[in-house]
């Protein structure tokens, strides 16, 4: 049997499409407008930054091994002292 169309059904179809194609159009536009509020750093901002990740990175690696020297030593000493073989 033929599918029959009911009355009304071409326009429902044609405002869906229409408007999925409105909904695209104004996504492409809305980023465009965002693409152009982008800044972007000057070399010398990029620079500095790298500096300041490089040197934090660096300073919290100290930190960090400091730590675990310090918990080598106090487990090694107190918490696990040496065993006695015979």
């Amino acid at each position: 049997m033929p599918a029959v169309n009911q009355p009304g059904q071409k326009n429902i179809e044609e405002g869906l499409s229409s408007r999925i194609v409105r909904g695209v159009r104004e996504y492409f536009v809305s980023l465009k407008i965002e693409w152009g509020k982008i800044s972007f750093p000057t070399r010398k901002e990029l620079t500095q930054s790298t500096i300041v990740v490089f040197l934090f990175t660096v300073i919290l690696m100290f930190i960090i091994s400091l730590y675990d020297a310090l918990m080598s030593i106090l487990f090694n000493r107190f918490l696990l002292p040496p065993t006695v073989t015979p």
